[in-house]
């Protein structure tokens, strides 16, 4: 079934220093908490489970390869498409250039730094949900 509206989710991650390799590119990782931005496509629960999963075995998107350095927190869905998600969390936080957005050029990144370590990722989504809301009721993106 194809939903109506766009929806995406963000998955967050706990990750250390290091590298990410994907088959294409190497992408430089700080500790931190990570913000993932996906689109759910006619699938979003198979999706995000893949994402929660932590031990993909194929590997085909860049979020695959964060597992390697990268625990999974929490998850969740919004209904807004990805592109305006990506662009709202760009305006405010720093993001790992071409991570995750290579079918979609026009935008600079899927991936954010959100928080150090220590911060309590439950806290973190509905600061992050209140955000999106306030830059696309706000069209300041």
């Amino acid at each position: 079934m194809v939903n109506p509206s766009p929806l995406s989710y963000i998955v967050l991650f706990r990750c250390r220093n290091g590298y990410v390799r994907t088959r294409g590119s190497v992408f430089r990782i700080d500790e931190g908490i990570y913000a993932y931005v996906g689109s759910c496509g006619n699938h979003c629960g198979a999706r995000i489970m893949r994402h929660l999963a932590g031990d993909v075995r194929t590997k085909y998107w860049h979020v695959d390869y964060l597992h390697d350095l990268c625990d999974e927190l929490a998850v969740m869905v919004l209904p807004y498409g990805e592109s305006c998600i990506a662009r709202a969390l760009l305006s405010e936080y720093e993001g790992i250039p071409g991570f995750g957005s290579s079918d979609k050029r026009e935008d600079r990144t899927h991936l954010f730094r959100i928080r150090s370590t220590s911060e309590n990722p439950m806290r973190i989504l509905p600061l992050l949900r209140k955000l999106i809301k306030r830059k696309l009721a706000g069209k300041d993106l």
